[in-house]
């Protein structure tokens, strides 16, 4: 009985779901998986002039479901790194957002990765817990993008291939969402080399949350 309670605890802890003092530190599961992507406030920083872009408010209010109100669009052709994206994320996701210590992982041929806490219980879902995402960030059409997740997990437990399905819909919906509310927004090119993200079209200048 000792053993198939332990195994039980390790299992519960794998997943990531709930957190249990001792099992959790020792298997990693406490934290989302380390990309080696650090975070830095200054980049986001520099990011938003380096390319004229203003955003009233505190960045917090910037996450990924907040409602946001864009000003139109104007040129932009940019290319951005791991370290960029993922201070981008960490300035606007943590305190508000539902996935909490992103770290973004470029690479080649328009593959990423992507680590975080995810919480979502807001959206009625009893999920708390790390997650590791794999997949491909491609131009949709001029005016969305396409997210196709190969690999994830929660935890240390592989995610099966419809919840996979079902996240890569609602993360794919939501921005799409985002960009369908940003006047004259058009993504001429969209793509992921050399662990960069090259995009060229036209972005708002400014937005407010």
């Amino acid at each position: 009985m000792i053993l198939v309670a332990l195994i039980i605890v390790t299992v519960i802890a794998a997943s990531g779901i709930f957190y249990i003092p001792g099992f959790s530190e020792v298997l990693g599961t406490n934290n989302p998986r380390d990309l080696g992507v650090k975070a830095d406030p200054a980049r986001f920083k520099a990011l938003l002039a380096q390319e004229n872009v203003k955003l009233s408010g505190q960045y917090s209010n910037y996450y990924l479901t907040a409602p946001i109100k864009y000003g139109s669009a104007v040129p932009m052709d940019t290319t951005v790194s791991s370290e960029d994206l993922t201070s981008m994320m960490q300035a606007t996701n943590n305190a508000k957002g539902p996935l909490k210590d992103m770290q973004v992982k470029l690479g080649n041929n328009n593959e990423m990765e992507i680590s975080a806490y995810a919480d979502l219980e807001t959206f009625g879902y009893l999920v708390k817990g790390p997650i590791y995402l794999k997949g491909t960030f491609l131009k949709g059409s001029s005016s969305s993008v396409n997210i196709n997740v190969k690999e994830g997990s929660f935890g240390l437990i592989p995610v099966p291939e419809n919840v996979l399905k079902q996240g890569e819909d609602g993360l794919e919906q939501e921005l799409n969402r985002q960009l369908s509310n940003m006047p004259g927004m058009r993504i001429d090119q969209l793509e992921i080399n050399n662990g960069q993200l090259h995009y060229s079209g036209a972005f708002p200048q400014s937005a407010s949350a």
